[in-house]
């Protein structure tokens, strides 16, 4: 059975499964609105995939002995904690030639993309928890 701890941590390849799914989908299909949601899908993948990998895994390691009612409270900031982390790693970019104007404009720029599409999960993910969990009590 499928426990509130598994199912928020499971929760966190939603992101990565997401675009590669609507991906395989626009393959099969001719339509171009959804080759095109598709694309944008897979844009967050491109941009987000490595930085969101090392971020669910730091995620997971931190969650290991966490209450359940921690980390779903951490499921409210964890777009905005992402965001940060990824503007942190991207000045890591600077060393190797790019300058630091295009790095802060990708950061704007992947902020506020990041920010719809995480909070997007987010409701969606605690949306689906309710429908799950909601009468149970937070363990």
């Amino acid at each position: 059975m499928l426990t509130e701890r598994r199912f928020l941590q499971l929760s966190l390849v939603l992101p990565l499964a997401v675009p590669l799914a609507i991906g395989l989908f626009a393959q099969l299909t001719s339509s171009e609105v959804v080759n095109g949601v598709a694309a944008i899908f897979l844009l967050s993948l491109v941009l987000g995939g490595l930085p969101y990998l090392l971020f669910i895994t730091a995620i997971l390691f931190w969650s290991r002995n966490k209450s359940v009612r921690a980390i779903r409270r951490l499921s409210y900031f964890a777009p905005v904690l992402f965001v940060l982390a990824t503007a942190a790693l991207s000045l890591a970019a600077i060393p190797f030639g790019i300058a630091l104007r295009e790095v802060f404009l990708f950061v704007v720029i992947f902020s506020v993309y990041a920010l719809l599409f995480g909070y997007l999960y987010v409701f969606v993910i605690n949306y689906l928890y309710e429908i799950f969990f909601g009468k149970r009590s937070y363990t």
